[in-house]
């Protein structure tokens, strides 16, 4: 074969060389795009709709901070989920928590469920930080947990980094229904089915770097994040059945002066967050429980409304 004939075949195969690389690295930019699950929070600002438009087709979904603590509110959470809910885009929802005890943590898990935008696909309890005075971490993130599933029957998440979770929340963590664990360093060794392994993802439609976090755990693919049999933001009814002293409003609720529980029969409207003395339990034919208080009226046993 000719040098002439060597050399312009060279010239083809590293045309072609290029273009498949081209084509592959293209295809790889274009398939990580589409994977990426960042969590977003005011201070990537009040996102807008081109934003949000733009993001739909780099993202499989969005992790968004709802709050800070119970006192304090994402500026730009209902303007961001409100826009994810409009592009198509399915989220979940954060509580950064700051709470106390377990009452504590009841109460903060009852003002961002009801803050929260109800088209979240599931609820993560956001727990990097250790503030709690009484009692024990372990108790209050699960009283944190008990709290949200008599609220809601979504997915319920529990997100820390892996040594912090291990010092503080090592067997409460264990109920939720998925742990979501950052570790920038290196891939963690404990459980984890969503794993944050970066705080400098670059994302276009942002112009700037997020966290962003992984699919580890196969058995929790992309659709159970985002769908699946719990996605119905219902909680089923679940009942006292046993005597108690007390008990603690979740949410305002009345006492009756009669087992039938008609408008009629109110008499005593009750706050969230009041202790009602009780002195038993009864069950009707239907199957749910009541409970007769300590002055002889009559309250729900529905572990939606009381603790």
């Amino acid at each position: 074969m000719s040098s002439l004939r060597k050399k312009g075949r060279t010239i083809i195969l590293s045309i072609l060389t290029v273009i498949l690389s081209v084509s592959i690295f293209g295809a790889v930019k274009a398939s990580a795009a589409t994977t990426v699950i960042p969590d977003i929070s005011e201070w990537q600002g009040k996102l807008t709709a081109s934003k949000v438009s733009n993001l739909k087709s780099q993202v499989s979904f969005i992790i968004n901070r709802r709050q800070y603590g119970a006192n304090y509110q994402d500026k730009y959470a209902t303007n961001n989920t409100n826009l994810y809910v409009q592009y198509g885009i399915p989220f979940g929802e954060y509580d950064y928590a700051t709470f106390t005890s377990a009452a504590s943590a009841r109460n903060e898990a009852n003002v961002f469920y009801q803050n929260s935008n109800k088209n979240a696909k599931f609820y993560v309890l956001d727990y990097e930080e250790n503030d709690v005075t009484s009692g024990t971490s372990n108790a209050a993130v699960k009283a944190w947990y008990d709290q949200m599933r008599s609220l809601t029957g979504k997915k319920l998440i529990f997100y820390s980094y892996q040594s912090f979770a291990t010092a503080h929340a090592n067997t409460a963590r264990k109920n939720f229904d998925a742990q979501w664990i950052a570790n920038y360093s290196s891939r963690p060794t404990i459980q984890t089915d969503l794993w944050q392994y970066t705080n400098k993802k670059y994302v276009p439609a942002l112009k700037e770097s997020v966290d962003a976090s992984t699919i580890l755990n196969s058995s929790k693919p992309i659709t159970w994040w985002i769908g699946g049999a719990q996605s119905a933001d219902t909680a089923h009814p679940t009942y006292f059945t046993d005597a108690v002293t007390s008990v603690m409003t979740t949410k305002k609720l009345y006492l009756y002066n009669s087992t039938s529980f008609k408008k009629a029969n109110r008499v005593v409207k009750v706050q969230p967050g009041t202790t009602v003395n009780v002195t038993a339990v009864h069950k009707r034919a239907s199957g749910s429980y009541y409970f007769e208080t300590a002055d002889g009226r009559y309250l729900t046993a529905n572990k939606n409304y009381v603790q």
